[in-house]
């Protein structure tokens, strides 16, 4: 007889317990999900910001150095399976990381009406929403009078699991580098 009790205070017990371990599985997902979302835009603001810093005041006819640091960064965000990228912000950097004048050396980036290409080949599925008004040109590759040039990512992460109402997450990742020096012969 106590045999018979002792299974139904289990069978109890898990019953009571089992809807939040799921819960907590399900918790634990989502946030390995959205952990694995800001790798990738972290990693891509990174990159963008080396291959910028590298690229200079790159600007030969259609190819800029805003046009390599976006398929960059464009790339590194088609490999982020939870999220979506919203903006990209290219400027020259203050001493704190901020943008330096935000109406003369800030160009802002959204992905344009036919989305990203993550082919690994062509033009960049971005497009310039305020002017761009910081011409690659212009940027000084001078030593003594370089910039820094900072790269903002800003992403989407929508819930993954559905089991859990989570509000979508908006959040940014920034990567600020010295532009170099241009070679000269």
């Amino acid at each position: 007889m106590n045999r018979r009790r002792e299974r139904g205070a289990a069978l109890a017990e898990v019953s009571i317990l089992l809807p939040f371990l799921i819960l907590l599985g399900l918790g634990l997902t989502e946030i390995g999900f959205l952990v694995a979302d800001h790798l990738a835009v972290a990693s891509a603001a990174r990159e963008g910001a080396r291959i910028g810093a590298a690229a200079g005041n790159f600007d030969i006819g259609t190819q800029t150095a805003d046009d390599i640091i976006l398929r960059s960064v464009e790339q590194a965000a088609c490999s982020m399976p939870f999220g979506s990228l919203t903006k990209v912000s290219v400027y020259a950097a203050d001493t704190s990381g901020g943008v330096a004048n935000p109406s003369t050396q800030l160009n802002e980036y959204v992905p344009g009406g036919g989305g990203l290409n993550c082919a690994p080949t062509g033009p960049t599925g971005m497009v310039c929403s305020n002017g761009c008004p910081w011409e690659p040109g212009t940027r000084s590759v001078t030593i003594g009078s370089l910039a820094d040039l900072g790269v903002r990512v800003d992403f989407q992460h929508i819930s993954v699991t559905g089991a859990i109402p989570l509000p979508t997450i908006n959040w940014f990742e920034t990567a600020v580098m010295r532009i170099q020096p241009a070679i000269t012969s």
